[in-house]
């Protein structure tokens, strides 16, 4: 089979089309095995990426990536499926093991995680009808395998099962993606007053001072925002020296970049940006499975009686300067066409789209994962309900989802 195949910022090759395809295809092959067709062998085109006569270099059939500048090679998400078709003499293909083909049919539905936050609300609760643990609830992680927040499966095969735990257990269930933990995870956030001057490290810092985890890139959709609302995106400083100094010296003002924002816009904040929600704002929050912060300024804030802990060191270390532009920050994409997926932004890390449900639409889970939040309205997914507040995954191997309703979804995967 023929793709178009990346390499993603994990290093890896997530190519579970391919795993579909050849599933299907070695399916059909012990089928006529099976009903006495004499099978003496069978091709696998091809292990390495190589030059086709008639596409040339572009494109892909491996199941071992070749990068044809340095030759370094990289096994694809499917070089490691098919070892375990080997290992397991063909146990796991879908035709013969009907749990997991069943368990690709479920839903998983996540019951969120809440935290209490010195900025928290209770629109969590009071909006989104969720049994908050207190009146200062400022966010909750709907989709998360983190260890400081790990969602459990409401119902079905895995009910009461962790996030992180079929991650590892059932790697069928996100086409075998690569990866030691799920790399995603999705808030929505309930800010009553404004969040401290913020920054995230990338993948490098952080592995290296955070005790090898993720750096944080995340992105943010609007769900609500007052008239007049403003974000905190970047910074003014044009050196790293005029930086220290502002920082140092308390020039908050003249540091700080605010932005105006309304509800439906899309930020992109990219570890370095110097960024903060303001009080009023929801939204949902698209980010790597990370929970790495440094704060550079909490005004004078006091938690327990003590201020909160800044990080201005390790600030200083990671803020972009000078500041990416606020065009670059801040996207504008048109999503109000009905029943189709608007993507939002394509990243490194993630996909994001915008769902406007009007009457009926159809989507074909053909991705490793599919990560779903009900924002707004209510409807039906393949005649189960859904309401604002929902939020579920769609396993590999899915297949066709049928969306019936008025509603606003917001969909993840990996890229």
């Amino acid at each position: 089979m023929s793709c178009h195949d990346i390499v993603s910022a994990d290093g890896q090759v997530h190519d579970s089309n391919r795993i579909e395809f050849l599933d299907r295809y070695l399916s059909q092959l012990q089928k006529a095995g099976d009903e006495g067709a004499d099978i003496r062998g069978y091709f696998l085109w091809t292990f390495l990426d190589n030059f086709e006569w008639d596409k040339g270099y572009n494109e892909r059939f491996g199941i071992v990536y070749v990068d044809f500048a340095t030759q370094k090679r990289t096994a694809k998400d499917s070089a490691y499926w098919y070892q375990r078709v080997i290992e397991t003499n063909g146990g796991i293909l879908s035709m013969n093991d009907t749990n997991a083909a069943n368990a690709a049919k479920e839903i998983l539905w996540m019951k969120p995680v809440f935290k209490q936050m010195i900025w928290g609300g209770n629109k969590l609760g009071s909006k989104w009808g969720y049994e908050i643990p207190g009146e200062n609830t400022g966010e909750c992680w709907a989709v998360s395998a983190h260890p400081n927040g790990d969602c459990t499966i409401k119902e079905g095969t895995f009910a009461g099962k962790t996030l992180s735990q079929l991650w590892s257990e059932e790697p069928q269930l996100f086409g075998n993606a690569a990866g030691d933990r799920f790399p995603l995870l999705i808030k929505i956030i309930d800010a009553n007053d404004d969040l401290s001057i913020q920054v995230h490290p990338d993948d490098t810092y952080a592995g290296k001072n955070e005790n090898g985890s993720f750096g944080k890139t995340e992105c943010w959709y609007i769900l609500d925002a007052p008239e007049g609302a403003t974000l905190v995106i970047g910074h003014n400083a044009k050196d790293k020296a005029e930086l220290e100094d502002m920082i140092g010296s308390g020039r908050w003002e003249d540091f700080l970049r605010e932005v105006p924002v309304k509800k439906g816009d899309f930020i992109q904040i990219d570890p370095g940006t110097v960024h903060a929600i303001k009080g009023g704002i929801e939204i949902l929050e698209t980010q790597q499975n990370s929970d790495i912060t440094y704060r550079v300024y909490d005004y004078g804030r006091l938690q327990d009686g003590k201020p909160r802990e800044l990080h201005i060191e390790k600030s200083i270390d990671v803020i972009t300067v000078p500041a990416k532009s606020v065009k670059e920050s801040v996207i504008n994409i048109a999503t109000d066409a009905k029943n189709t997926m608007n993507e939002l932004i394509s990243c490194n890390y993630y996909r994001v789209w915008k769902l406007d449900v009007d009457g009926s639409m159809e989507i074909s889970q053909e991705y490793p994962f599919l990560i779903m939040s009900v924002v707004e309205g209510d409807g039906l997914i393949n005649g189960q309900l859904i309401k604002k507040g929902d939020h579920f995954i769609l396993p590999n191997g899915f297949g066709k989802a049928q969306l019936q309703g008025k509603m606003a979804l917001i969909a993840s995967t990996i890229a």
